[in-house]
Formats: structure tokens, C-alpha cells, sequence
């Protein structure tokens, strides 16, 4: 198809069936592309809940994470905004032990 001459029927037909189906194959490929892309972000995830389960901060004592939370909080009620929810609040949103261990301790609050 590089002459300047107008295709033939032939030639428009062969080139019909070239575009049909290189829009199939390129339809095909992107729906792989689609599961590919999935099957990445499931086991993205099943990756970053296995770190999470086997981070370090997890194996820390309660009562240094408590040492760790008082200095924080002091810190941010210094620098806190008005505005800002209260740091111990802040400390519960992060997960189960940590806002258990907020609510157990008086002297965070």
C-alpha cells in the first residue's frame, strides 16, 4: 500500500481484513493486559498484608509503645493545630492493639 494510486477492491478488502483484525488481536491483548493488571493487584495486596503481619513493630512491647506514644503526643499537642483531632485519637485509627492500648493507659490522655 505505498503506491499514490488508488487501492484496488482487492487491495480495500485485503486492507479491511488486516484492520478487523488487528483490532481483534489488540482487543484480546488489553483484555489480558486487564487480567494481567488484576492478578498484580491481588497479589500486591496479599504481599502487603503478609508485611504488615510480619512487621517489627508489631513484635514491640505495649510498654514501649506506650513510652513512644507519650513523647508523640506531648509533641503534638505542642504543635498541634486547633483544628486537628486529638493525638490520642489520631493513635486509635491505626489499628486494634494501638487503640487498645490507648484506651488502657490514663496518662495518654
Amino acid at each position: 500500500m505505498t503506491a499514490n494510486r488508488a487501492p484496488t477492491n482487492s487491495e480495500v478488502a485485503y486492507s479491511r481484513d488486516v484492520i478487523n483484525s488487528s483490532e481483534n488481536m489488540v482487543s484480546l491483548i488489553q483484555g489480558t493486559i486487564d487480567d494481567l493488571e488484576k492478578q498484580k493487584a491481588e497479589l500486591l495486596s496479599l504481599a502487603n498484608k503478609h508485611k504488615a503481619a510480619i512487621s517489627p513493630l508489631r513484635s514491640f512491647p505495649p510498654k514501649l509503645l506506650v513510652e513512644i506514644f507519650t513523647h508523640y503526643i506531648a509533641a503534638m499537642w505542642f504543635n498541634s493545630n486547633f483544628y486537628d483531632c486529638a493525638p490520642p485519637l489520631k493513635l486509635m485509627r491505626i489499628c486494634s492493639q494501638w487503640r487498645r492500648i490507648v484506651q488502657d493507659t490514663p496518662r495518654l490522655w
